[in-house]
Order: structure tokens, then C-alpha cells, then sequence
């Protein structure tokens, strides 16, 4: 199965911030394949090493486990170019296992893979 998440919480509130990451790792621990889109102040999330600083309230810390699923080949981490543009940040600024994309991108990987979605946000 393949999973596709869309989280548009970032740092202004870290345990929203983090449930889209602990859905992605109950995925990859079912051997599910994972989509993950990053889109409004989310993408912040994937500014170079930011999630690293989320500590929400209750669950784990948010840099490691992102850090392990976006080295993950079985998951995808999709930034929005639009949402990082308008935050004036670009790809030579995003984790180095990230890529921006578009909502067509995400769409693509929903319709290839035949996607259950998720939206956090």
C-alpha cells in the first residue's frame, strides 16, 4: 500500500507538526511506501536542519525521525515550490533529502501509486 500525506503545520505548533511524521513512520513500520507533502508552514519544516529544533508535547522529538524518513527510499519527501518561494527559501536550502515540488507532483504520486490520503492541516 502506499500512503500519501499532506501536513500543512509547521513550527508555530510542534505536536500538530509532528503527527503527519509519526503517521509516515506507522507506515514504513507496516511496510507501507510513504508520500509525504510538505505544503504552507510545513515546507519550513525542511529548511536545512529546523525540524530538528520541534519538540512537541507528548511525542518524540521531530528531527530524528524526520531525518530517518527522508533517507527512507521508500519515502518521498515533497516540499511546495510555491509555499518555500513565498517564504524566500529555495532548494539549496532544504534538507538534503527533500525535493520542492508542485501539487501536480503530489497528485501524480497519488494517482501512480493508487494512494490512501492523509491531510494534516
Amino acid at each position: 500500500m502506499h500512503i500519501a500525506i499532506a501536513s500543512t503545520w509547521g513550527p508555530t505548533d510542534t505536536t500538530r507538526a509532528t503527527l503527519p511524521f509519526l503517521h509516515a513512520r506507522a507506515a514504513r513500520e507496516q511496510g507501507d511506501s510513504v508520500t509525504l507533502m510538505l505544503l504552507h508552514d510545513a515546507v519550513l519544516l525542511a529548511k536545512q536542519d529546523l525540524a530538528h529544533e520541534i519538540v512537541a508535547c507528548g511525542p518524540p522529538a521531530l528531527g530524528p525521525i524526520f531525518d530517518e524518513l527522508a533517507a527512507d527510499p521508500e519515502v518521498t519527501v515533497l516540499v511546495c515550490k510555491p509555499c518555500a518561494d513565498a517564504r524566500r527559501f529555495g532548494e539549496d536550502e532544504l534538507h538534503r533529502d527533500t525535493r520542492l515540488a508542485t501539487m501536480g507532483d503530489y497528485h501524480r504520486a497519488i494517482r501512480e501509486h493508487n494512494a490512501t490520503v492523509a491531510n494534516y492541516g
